[in-house]
């Protein structure tokens, strides 16, 4: 069992024998050995599961579901913001793969050189899927990278949006480019109060159009409101907020203007209308 698993594995992973000897410190023909039956030292299933990217469990051919959540979730904490941003991005990858049922991407695909795709040539590259149970897009891009996934509404996706015409408000709020303008110099800084004689200045309009729509931006919940006393009266103060949802808005917005792209893996199996 164990060196079906390490044949299984190393072939996944895409190393011959001979490399996944060397990373581990013992001869090609040692691994050869053992994955025509023969059995590593105890000592080197830790190793040999680091190099193929499983747990020992897997070794043995035994399922580590049950803890999957908390295995990821202990790896993300262990190794830091940075580095666990990039690993989440590629484990994020691995689900979008095993959701769409595309074996042959997940055969031949180098999750190691997932940060690399797309990172020079001006392409955009997708993975996507909208079936009955959901939808997911990840989406590799020169500036940005992203993930989304959605299990589908149990009530459907048109009741769960709500009211089209507050939708309407949203979108024409941000089809307007001197809001565009806001956003931009006010997501240039960091999060503190700004005065509206300061927003006004920073996107060269006059105090009561910048006043009007951030009056607009405030009812749709991107920025709040606070009057501060000062010696000279009452002055407004702003601040952005909900900046985790206009940064994909934004992503999504720009995905609709790319034509550059590549198609990595698709799946549209739905036989239900989305909306």
């Amino acid at each position: 069992m164990i060196g079906e698993q390490i044949k299984k594995f190393r072939r996944k992973k895409g190393l011959t024998q001979e490399e996944l000897g060397r990373k581990i410190g013992v001869t090609t023909q040692a691994v050869s050995n053992w994955e025509r039956g023969g059995v590593p030292d105890a000592e080197l299933l830790p190793d040999i599961a680091d190099v193929l990217g499983v747990t020992v469990d897997m070794l043995f051919g035994r399922s580590s579901l049950k803890k999957l959540e908390e295995e990821i979730s202990d790896e993300l904490l262990s190794v830091g913001t940075e580095e666990g941003f990039k690993r989440a991005f590629s484990l994020l990858y691995a689900i979008g793969i095993g959701l769409s049922g595309l074996t042959p991407i997940r055969d031949s695909f180098n999750f190691d050189a997932l940060s690399t795709i797309g990172s020079n040539d001006g392409f955009g590259y997708y993975t996507r899927s909208s079936v009955n149970e959901g939808t997911f897009d990840i989406r590799l891009n020169s500036d940005y990278r992203y993930f989304f996934l959605m299990p589908e509404p149990e009530r459907g996706c048109r009741k769960s949006f709500g009211d089209p015409d507050e939708l309407a408000k949203t979108f024409s709020l941000f089809a307007d480019k001197d809001v565009l303008k806001i956003i931009t110099y006010m997501y240039s800084r960091l999060n503190s109060p700004v005065s509206l004689a300061m927003i006004a200045s920073n996107t060269n309009m006059d105090i009561k159009k910048t006043e009007q729509l951030m009056d607009k931006m405030c009812d749709r919940n991107l920025a709040s409101c606070a009057v501060v006393e000062t010696e000279n009266g009452d002055v407004k103060a702003y601040c952005y907020i909900n900046e985790s949802i206009v940064l994909p808005l934004l992503c999504f917005s720009k995905e609709l203007m790319d034509t550059k792209v590549i198609n990595m893996g698709a799946m549209f199996r739905r036989d239900i209308p989305l909306f």
